[in-house]
């Protein structure tokens, strides 16, 4: 007799989707065929992209490429850009290849919506990004030029409507750091501008008191803060927002918004119009029962309205604990098993701040809560270290999941 082997396509070749493909591997054996399709040939640990801008790390130690690792356990990897999904006919399109699945699994995270801003950006743009290595090394190199000089005008934020805004708190108070180690700080002004309502909302309505550990922070550093900013415009060496204020700088640094994948976003009824896919509790889209979604590309309506828009983040942390709980989802519903609510999940995340950091978690993610932990010390800092070199031995060697502080 024929049994029909189970047809897995991953895409997304970050924390969601690899991690969706070892689980997958673990708990089907070889008896499914799964294939993971990536547009990056190597898994990134994103979490330490500040430390490559301010210098303190070379991009190859951040990096695994990812074609040995899952060819050991067993899953077809295909190093290439989706461009097309036809979701009725269950067929996904990477260049030239045709994928059949019976389950599809879209990992995809998010493309940077520079476009939104006039000017924004590093490409055709004033501002610079941190969001994959050659962003993150060329904003290193506009850096060290403004750090060079006697004196200079720093502006760090994140635009309407951005989600991942962890990064621009790490790296004012890292630049912060550096000046004050070459007695240098006096020197320079530091301004963090953002949509956020207030310092340490995080688009999530802060974390415990994060909000009033993060505003003790920028005050003790003498940094200062635009909040409600809504950034309409980026010319050379000025941000213009929408109340007529000018910011004024010498290096800038702005998180741009994101915006769903783009074969996601041409698939009429899988995603919400800025192509981030609605899911049940399991994770499964409300459409396609038969495509699940994982991390940044999931659609998470932000839990208080704001006066400019801040969108709701996914760590890698949550990513990870998401494409798991997916990927169990996936099984059970294979075995007609019950499956797992995989949005209700804790998070965590570590902010360096160079010469200590902080260690915020929350379960679950979104409030209300029932436990929320925000610490400061520089602990943290090799607390983070220490995780950033187990992940990437994870992701090579298959090692066990480990989450420490739950």
């Amino acid at each position: 007799m024929v049994v029909n082997r189970k047809r897995i396509v991953i895409v997304g070749g970050s924390f969601g989707g690899v991690n969706a493909a070892y689980e997958l591997r673990k708990q089907l054996g070889r008896k499914t065929d799964i294939t993971l399709i990536s547009k990056e040939s190597a898994f990134t640990f994103t979490p330490s992209l500040p430390w490559l801008v301010m210098g303190w790390r070379e991009p190859g130690p951040l990096q695994v490429p990812l074609a040995k690792p899952l060819k050991r356990a067993g899953i077809h990897f295909v190093h290439g850009n989706v461009e097309a999904l036809d979701a009725e006919k269950c067929v996904i399109s990477a260049g030239a290849e045709r994928f059949s699945y019976d389950t599809l699994l879209l990992a995809t995270g998010a493309e940077l919506d520079y476009g939104a801003v006039p000017g924004l950006g590093p490409v055709t743009g004033f501002t610079e990004s941190i969001f994959n290595v050659a962003e993150a090394g060329r904003a290193r190199t506009a850096l060290a030029e403004t750090l060079s000089h006697d004196s200079g005008r720093i502006v760090v934020g994140a635009a309407p409507g951005a989600s991942c805004i962890g990064p621009a708190y790490e790296l004012i108070m890292m630049i912060d750091t550096v000046l004050k180690r070459a007695k240098r700080r006096h020197r320079f002004t530091l301004t963090y501008l953002t949509p956020e309502p207030f310092i340490g909302h995080f688009g999530i309505g802060g974390i415990g008191n994060s909000s009033r550990m993060v505003q003790d922070e920028f005050a003790s550093r003498s940094i200062e803060s635009i909040t409600n900013a809504r950034i309409i415009q980026a010319e050379p060496h000025r941000l213009i927002l929408a109340d007529g204020q000018e910011c004024g700088f010498d290096f800038s640094l702005v998180i741009p918004a994101f915006l769903g994948s783009g074969f996601v976003r041409a698939v009429s009824g899988l995603a919400n119009p800025k192509g981030f896919i609605p899911v049940t509790p399991n994770l499964a889209n409300v459409k396609y029962p038969n495509i699940f979604s994982a991390g940044v590309a999931v659609a998470i309506p932000p839990p208080f309205a704001t006066a400019v828009p801040v969108g709701v983040p996914k760590t890698g942390h949550m990513t990870e604990l998401m494409a798991r709980a997916a990927a169990h989802n996936i099984v059970a519903e294979f075995h007609g098993h019950p499956t797992i609510d995989g949005l209700s999940l804790p998070s965590l995340c570590i902010a360096d701040a160079g010469d200590t950091a902080f260690y915020m978690s929350a379960d679950p993610f979104l409030p209300p809560r029932n436990k929320a932990v925000t610490k400061r010390g520089k602990w943290a800092r090799y607390l983070k270290l220490a995780f950033e070199r187990y992940y990437l031995a994870r992701i090579r060697y298959r090692l066990p999941s480990l989450h420490f502080g739950w």
